[in-house]
């Protein structure tokens, strides 16, 4: 195992700890995914929400983004629609006041990617209720 995130670890194992967002109705789409030598994303879209993880192997970092959805399109904020880091949606619109990973429950020998994704795992399902309900995404202009 090592400690440097890679993007063939990113492209091959990432998947399978993402396989809970399938589970929830969300569709890997790999059209809409982008590679290259440093960096990658994966993208799952539900019908109104979509998820992106995108690594960046210099940074060493593992980002995650809500975009939504209409006609099984990415809207982001420059087509018109709503992106944002899911961290900072979680805090602006749903009011979350925890870290990332708080009480995420990470075992040791688990690689740092691992430990990134079991992050956002843990954040998505405590609290992002909402998001993963795949309803059309709520901003904090509409409260």
């Amino acid at each position: 195992m090592t400690n440097e995130m890679t993007i063939e670890e990113f492209q091959n194992d990432t998947p399978k700890r993402l396989n809970w967002l399938e589970e929830k109705g969300f569709e890997r789409i790999k059209e809409l995914e982008a590679h290259g030598q440093t960096y990658s994303t994966l993208v799952y879209c539900g019908e109104n929400v979509a998820f992106e993880f995108s690594l960046d192997i210099r940074d060493q970092c593992l980002d995650a983004e809500v975009i939504s959805v209409k006609d099984g399109k990415l809207m982001r904020n420059i087509d018109g629609g709503y992106s944002c880091d899911i961290y900072k949606h979680l805090v602006m619109v749903e009011g979350y006041r925890g870290r990332v990973s708080e009480g995420a429950d990470v075992t040791l020998g688990e690689t740092l990617l691992d430990k990134a994704i079991d992050g956002w795992t843990f954040l998505l399902n405590k609290a992002g209720e909402d998001l993963l309900s795949d309803r059309e995404i709520r901003t904090n202009q509409e409260m």
